[in-house]
């Protein structure tokens, strides 16, 4: 494996336009077996920039959710840095489709769906849109396509994501357990000072 980790290392930057066929899936396997805390973080940059639709079809899927997963750890690291108040910005939102979306999702470590309620009571509690909350914290969804009705969206977050404190909330009734003064600050989204 260290041969193979110095290898990887080395021909990395030496491809102007990125890695060849072979050393690409190498690089994919790498980081599909090695736990995120044990990364190289030159292979992660590079893995990050890959498109997945560049590989052969069975790591597509795989590789696309470890891409996510990768970045919602991002997120969840930066938020921590934020504290509970966020002030989120606009990013390209990206919703996933059908059986593919649900084998993607089922590819991130650590992910968890929750129930459509649940969602919208985050939605209620932090103060926060479904576009933001996909910018800002790991909130995935996929759309089922249903005849003749709108689609069925299905909705997933980190295990680690401070949101799942509202889950929590809202799956034992709505109510915070204890007396809310001493709790932790759930996360809420807020708005620039001046701005409607």
């Amino acid at each position: 494996m260290k041969l193979l980790l110095v290898f990887l290392c080395l021909a990395v930057p030496a491809f102007a336009d990125g890695p060849d066929e072979a050393t690409k899936i190498k690089m994919v396997e790498y980081m599909l077996k090695t736990p995120m805390n044990e990364a190289n973080p030159d292979l992660v940059a590079g893995f990050m920039k890959l498109d997945p639709e560049t590989l052969p079809k069975k790591l597509r899927d795989k590789a696309r959710g470890k891409q996510m997963e990768i970045d919602a750890i991002v997120k969840l690291h930066k938020g921590k840095k934020k504290g509970p108040f966020r002030f989120p910005v606009a990013c390209e939102i990206k919703r996933y489709e059908g059986p593919e979306g649900i084998r993607i999702m089922n590819y991130i470590i650590g992910n968890e769906e929750i129930a459509w309620e649940e969602e919208e009571y985050i939605e209620k509690k932090a103060n926060c849109t479904e576009e933001q909350l996909i910018c800002e914290f790991s909130l995935n969804i996929v759309l089922m396509k249903r005849k003749d009705k709108p689609p069925l969206k299905r909705y997933f977050l980190m295990g680690q994501d401070p949101l799942m404190a509202l889950v929590a909330e809202k799956r034992a009734g709505g109510a915070s357990a204890g007396n809310a003064y001493f709790q932790e600050l759930k996360p809420t989204c807020q708005k620039p000072a001046g701005s409607p």
